[in-house]
């Protein structure tokens, strides 16, 4: 893995040596299980002062994303979580009630069947699981998707709406959030007593296809919301491995809003252009289904969402 960093940038480095470990994991360059460079190759890469580097390794172990395994280096965390507690308290808590349903002169399994349509209706009316996005669009696909795996409701909600959707009811809740958002949720929350779940995402394998359809010397920018230029280079450069390197050249190009959009669109400078999810809501409607408008899927990674589920309390 090679990392892009901007020495003169106001972004921390050690900040930028994180976003890159996340947006591999998240555009499948790491997966689980996968060994990390060493804190001395990084330094003869880039020349950054391994103190620095060590700090970036350090958050991301503390944030579950990253993993010491003695022998083998740093690696993509893996699976650890154990469903066996989980069972063991679902057991403990039937038994009481079946126990309690007998006393009471009620069929059990009667009685499971009213505890079902108490518990939808329940979780409709104050969620237990939340997946929380920048953009409401992207929430609520991912959380919808979830919601089809694990067969329980999840409700989507936005960044900006965090704080609302888990103060709403009384109830004890879990926010589900990418790996990007992750700290940035956990620090919001983290008076509040609400666990958070990171999910990671990585690139699907439809954009690894479409990218493919591309056909070969055209010209093709990246659309993005403004933000980091070594996050930039880092999402172009691995986006340009995913197909042949010399098949075309990718442009960055940062825009705002949906008005920012359309002018880019209206002046035909470039073949396709690539829209990340952070960028789908500021593709005007009409625009859309525009063939040279080619959008970035990510997908949430299986072995991550296992961890995910086990440590969200579901039970399939």
């Amino acid at each position: 893995m090679e990392f892009y960093i901007e020495k003169h940038s106001p972004i921390p480095i050690t900040n930028q040596i994180q976003d890159q470990v996340k947006l591999a994991v998240m555009m499948g360059v790491l997966r689980h299980g996968d060994t990390l460079p060493s804190i001395r190759d990084i330094e003869k890469q880039t020349g950054i002062n391994r103190n620095q580097i060590h700090k970036a390794y350090l958050a991301l172990r503390r944030s579950g994303l990253l993993s010491l395994i003695r022998g083998k280096g740093t690696v993509v965390a893996t699976a650890t979580a154990s469903p066996a507690q989980i069972h063991k308290n679902c057991r403990k808590l039937a038994e009481e009630m079946v126990t309690k349903s007998r006393r009471w002169g009620i069929s059990p399994t009667s009685f499971a069947r009213y505890l079902n349509q108490y518990a939808q209706e329940n979780e409709r009316k104050e969620p237990f699981l939340i997946f929380v996005d920048s953009h409401g669009e992207t929430a609520m696909q991912m959380a919808d998707k979830i919601s089809q795996l694990w067969q329980v409701p999840v409700i989507p909600t936005e960044f900006s709406n965090l704080t609302a959707s888990v103060r709403s009811g009384n109830g004890k809740k879990k926010v589900l959030v990418n790996q990007f958002l992750y700290e940035e949720v956990k620090s919001r929350l983290s008076k509040m007593r609400i666990e958070v779940i990171a999910v990671e995402e990585r690139m699907s394998d439809q954009t690894v296809k479409m990218l493919e359809t591309i056909k070969p010397g055209s010209s093709v920018a990246y659309v993005h919301v403004p933000q980091p230029s070594h996050r930039v280079r880092f999402i172009i450069a691995h986006l340009c491995k995913l197909v042949d390197p010399d098949k075309f050249r990718i442009s960055p190009k940062p825009v705002r809003g949906m008005n920012g959009f359309r002018e880019l669109l209206e002046k035909s400078e470039y073949d396709c252009y690539l829209v990340g999810p952070a960028v789908r809501a500021d593709v005007p409607p009409d625009m859309r289904k525009n063939p040279r408008v080619l959008q970035i899927h990510p997908q949430i990674d299986p072995t991550s969402l296992e961890v995910a589920r086990i440590q969200a309390g579901v039970i399939i």
